[in-house]
């Protein structure tokens, strides 16, 4: 039986990560990721499955699916809808 060697978090993204598009493509997909799960955590905290959500936006669930399948593919008023149906209110910080 081949013997398996474990690798470290930061000996793989040392290998991936040589390249500047692969470090841009890598912080833009977790900048991506990030929003996903402020998504599905605004909507568990609020205590609503994905059909509350749905229905408080005044779509079908598999639009929810969508957007959180893809985020990247929603809207600016679509990501605000969302929020609002789970409670908050979206916006967008500056740093300069």
């Amino acid at each position: 039986m081949a013997k398996i060697k474990a690798i470290s978090h930061e000996d793989v993204m040392k290998t991936l990560l040589d390249t500047p598009e692969a470090i841009a493509a890598f912080e833009e997909a977790k900048d991506e990721f990030a929003l996903l799960e402020q998504l599905t955590a605004w909507r568990t905290q609020a205590g609503l499955t994905k059909a509350d959500v749905a229905e408080r936006m005044g779509v079908k669930p598999p639009a929810i699916n969508r957007i959180e399948n893809n985020v990247t593919k929603a809207s600016w008023q679509t990501l605000k809808r969302y929020a609002a149906a789970c409670g908050v209110e979206l916006g967008i910080t500056v740093r300069v």
